[in-house]
């Protein structure tokens, strides 16, 4: 009797918090915009091939927790946001990763929610298409995804898994034979959410950093990936970033530096500007005379041709979600409010933490299912 009630009990809560994904057809077609809706947890690229940022997913609870699933690009230069109606197109989720492939013009899509699918966006044609692989990774969610352009590969790493539990396996995205391989390096960080990886082409190793594991809570720990020889390194660079989990990192790669905005340190989201030099092997705290608000789960991507980092979008903690757009400019050390300063939208509060309502979902459904099948032995 006590299993069932707890079934039930979870299923209320659920349905309560209206956690079935609404499509984001559905969500739009009563709320037109010129640029996204307020989300946090999407994932943003920069798209070389087209020159624009490129946005898809996230969450957004106004009217109910529900996932996202439209595809938006980014004009520095006209400063405007274009959305893509395609057909077909990823799922609508949240907590997922993208990593632009300059080697093939596409975009790598992977994980999120509790979905195992790997989708490509083709940027010369501008058409999602999904790709069918012999085996996956299984369900990550909150993980971390790099390009390496030597190899021409995707490497994963992170996240929570199918069973709810923290992750540290790596694996490989092979953009010519388009499949996955998990590799088995001998030392490796330890199992964490809301870390961020990314290409530095001056050291041509993978920069990680970030993350919450289960045992040490926020990390502020640098490890560099050599896709080529399947290591993990940990560094002791001079100066560190704050212990943070959900920030996000992009690569400054004509200043080949690591920008890193945000993140949360204990209760509380961080406004903080780190900058990596991979060559020097130091973190650099910046100062700029204004910034984004505090955020976690928002999105960052790199444009090289105007040497600038695009920000999008994010979660503000116990504020709700924004669809604020903001550059900065390492050379200069500016972040400018690409809207001049306007208001940011505030959703109404949903009373709960979406972030973790995200995780503990579908850590619930693992959980029903193990007491479904004890039951049924018992």
């Amino acid at each position: 009797m006590k299993y069932r009630v707890l079934i039930v009990v979870f299923m209320i809560i659920a349905l309560s918090t209206q956690t079935v994904p609404l499509s984001d057809a559905e969500y739009v077609q009563a709320v037109i915009t010129d640029k996204p809706l307020v989300r946090g947890a999407h994932s943003m690229v920069f798209d070389q091939y087209n020159g624009v940022a490129m946005i898809f997913g996230g969450f957004n609870f106004a009217g109910g927790w529900h996932s996202l699933g439209d595809t938006w690009t980014y004009s520095y230069t006209d400063n405007s946001w274009t959305r893509l109606t395609l057909s077909p197109s990823p799922s609508a989720r949240s907590n997922h990763a993208m990593v632009y492939c300059n080697q093939t013009n596409e975009i790598i899509l992977y994980g999120g929610d509790v979905v195992t699918d790997t989708w490509s966006f083709d940027c010369e044609t501008q058409t999602w298409s999904q790709i069918v692989t012999a085996t996956n990774p299984g369900v990550h969610h909150s993980l971390a995804l790099a390009y390496d352009p030597q190899e021409n590969v995707v490497i994963l790493f992170g996240g929570f898994g199918g069973d709810g539990m923290l992750t540290d396996d790596v694996w490989e995205f092979d953009c010519d034979t388009r499949d996955w391989t998990e590799l088995f390096p001998t030392t490796k960080p330890l199992a964490r959410y809301g870390c961020v990886m990314v290409y530095d082409e001056s050291i041509n190793q993978i920069v990680m950093t970030a993350g919450n594991t289960a045992s040490q809570g926020h990390q502020d720990d640098t490890w560099v990936y050599n896709a080529t020889a399947n290591t993990w390194t940990e560094l002791t660079p001079t100066g560190t970033p704050d212990e943070l989990k959900w920030p996000m990192m992009t690569y400054d790669s004509v200043n080949q530096k690591c920008i890193l905005f945000g993140g949360q340190i204990g209760d509380n989201a961080v406004d903080h500007t780190w900058v990596y030099d991979g060559q020097l092997n130091t973190w650099t705290r910046q100062y700029p005379d204004d910034a984004p608000e505090g955020m976690i789960n928002t999105g960052l991507a790199f444009d090289p041709v105007n040497n600038v980092t695009i920000l999008f979008g994010g979660y503000v903690m116990d504020d709700g979600l924004r669809d604020v757009t903001w550059t900065y400019s390492y050379e200069d050390n500016v972040w400018t409010d690409m809207e001049g300063g306007s208001e940011p939208t505030t959703p109404i509060d949903p009373g709960f933490d979406p972030i973790l309502l995200a995780i503990a979902l579908p850590i619930g459904a693992v959980a029903i299912v193990i007491v479904l099948i004890i039951r049924k032995r018992a």
